[in-house]
């Protein structure tokens, strides 16, 4: 009787233990800074503290990405609206399920610097000169929004579509462009390098990056389960981030998150807790994406709001 009521209670923890979602979560990321709140909730154990087997998966390019996830050889990814609106459309079915990066007054996530050779001190000096973007992207996006922000057309600035990062720094720095629209942290970088920020993304309350996962498990029998627990494991990493956030800045170093000239000029990533990890983007701003996406020949249709946010 003793050893069957052993036996018994082996399996009952056993089952306890089991990952809530048959297979586990295979998460496409970049790298950019706020994915630190993922590899903390991996590295550390909070996925598995929810009962999840999620792996990640990095990328160099969100056109790589994008192509794993066509291609179902991923769970979901990190990305932003852009991509998840323009994923749906193509046939790639998936929700956002979690917000990385909101800007706010207090982080600055992006900013349109000028290169250490430019004269330039204020928006208006560089009324028709080049700007570095990467077209149909959140950089195109922000940057629109920033010129709406300040009352300036849309053509104030003369978009040169440079994708590579490398090289749109290597252009801003050398001179050889006058500005650049450049996500932290380099706009940190190219700041200790001599570069100046004339505008930031601080007063735009619009959400960044996201982290959207495949229709197929969002509507597993599990499936609201899953995202439940995949959310308390990212709010947890951003209460440990938040708490002690110097403590990360050499992990985001050696993951290939924060550029080593970088560090020393970088405002530590924050979460404020209400737009971001667990937070989503509202109805308002789903639309202010698809209708700029509309505008720009991105997108054809009006997605529904329950299409591409998980509630």
């Amino acid at each position: 009787m003793m050893r069957r009521l052993l036996v018994l209670l082996s399996l009952l923890v056993l089952a306890a233990v089991q990952p809530a979602h048959s297979a586990p979560l295979k998460i496409g990321v970049l790298p950019a800074a706020d994915t630190i709140v993922l590899h903390v909730a991996a590295d550390e154990g909070l996925f598995a503290k929810q009962g999840l087997e999620v792996e990640l998966i990095p990328f160099q390019s969100a056109l790589e990405l994008g192509a794993a996830m066509r291609a179902g050889a991923l769970s979901g990814h990190f990305g932003d609206i852009i991509n998840v609106l323009m994923q749906n459309e193509s046939g790639s079915p998936q929700a956002i399920v979690a917000t990385t990066s909101h800007s706010s007054p207090d982080n600055r996530c992006f900013g349109l610097v000028v290169s250490p050779k430019s004269k330039a001190q204020t928006l208006a000096d560089l009324k028709g000169k080049d700007i570095a973007v990467s077209s149909a992207t959140i950089i195109d996006f922000l940057l629109a929004q920033l010129l709406l922000q300040e009352g300036a057309a849309p053509d104030f600035l003369n978009r040169q579509d440079i994708r590579q990062i490398p090289v749109r720094l290597q252009m801003l720095l050398s001179g050889q462009i006058e500005s650049a629209l450049l996500p932290e942290p380099l706009v940190s970088l190219v700041e200790a390098k001599g570069a100046r920020t004339i505008l930031n993304d601080c007063k735009l309350n619009t959400p960044l990056a996201v982290i959207a996962l495949k229709r197929d498990v969002l509507d597993a029998p599990d499936g609201t389960q899953t995202v439940a627990k995949f959310r308390e494991a990212l709010r947890e990493a951003a209460k440990r981030i938040n708490e002690t956030p110097d403590a990360y800045r050499p992990i985001m170093e050696a993951k290939g998150l924060l550029p080593k000239g970088a560090s020393a000029n970088y405002t530590m990533v924050r979460f404020d807790m209400t737009h971001t990890p667990t937070g989503l983007p509202s109805e308002a701003d789903i639309k202010t994406f698809a209708d700029w996406m509309k505008a720009n020949r991105i997108l054809k249709k009006d997605p529904a709001y329950g299409d591409v946010v998980f509630q």
